[in-house]
């Protein structure tokens, strides 16, 4: 049963349900949302460019260097190390690290995505929902840059 392969029963079923989940349009305005944040922050990435599968945000955010570098430009310091190391640990201590800074900024873990999900590509639109999330809290937390999606919600 450990050797069954990837494309068979249920695991298929819900690897194309997470497939049908992702939209071009938001993936896009993620990428240009984060291009724009760096870009104020004086750092400009060549790898974010046009999305058209979910293998394409994947490439550009997989090592973690990206998402480091844009939740310190709404949080100075929020990942005090952020390594170039091309070892997967390495790529993945980055991603680990961003969602950690995440979550100090009060982002819910329900709103991120876990490191396999981006790291192996197993669920990307999570991914774009948790930098949808970060784009939300961005302005509560006195970030004064670009925005992203609708204005997070308040209590009475």
């Amino acid at each position: 049963m450990a050797a069954r392969p990837k494309g068979y029963g249920m695991t298929a079923e819900l690897a194309n349900k997470r497939a049908g989940k992702f939209s071009v349009e938001l993936a896009q305005e993620a990428m240009d949302w984060i291009k724009a944040v760096l870009h104020d922050d004086g750092k400009d990435d060549a790898a974010l460019g046009t999305v058209s599968n979910p293998k394409d945000v994947q490439t550009a955010l997989k090592t973690g260097v990206v998402l480091c570098h844009l939740i310190n430009a709404i949080k100075p310091g929020s990942v005090a190390k952020i390594s170039d190391n091309k070892m997967a640990f390495k790529q993945m201590e980055n991603i680990g690290n961003f969602l950690s800074a995440c979550e100090a900024l009060g982002i819910k873990k329900l709103d991120l995505f876990q490191t396999v999900d981006l790291y192996e590509a197993e669920n990307i639109p999570q991914v774009i929902n948790g930098i949808f999330a970060l784009g939300r809290k961005a302005r509560t937390v006195g970030y004064n840059g670009p925005s992203l999606g609708p204005e997070e919600a308040t209590t009475n």
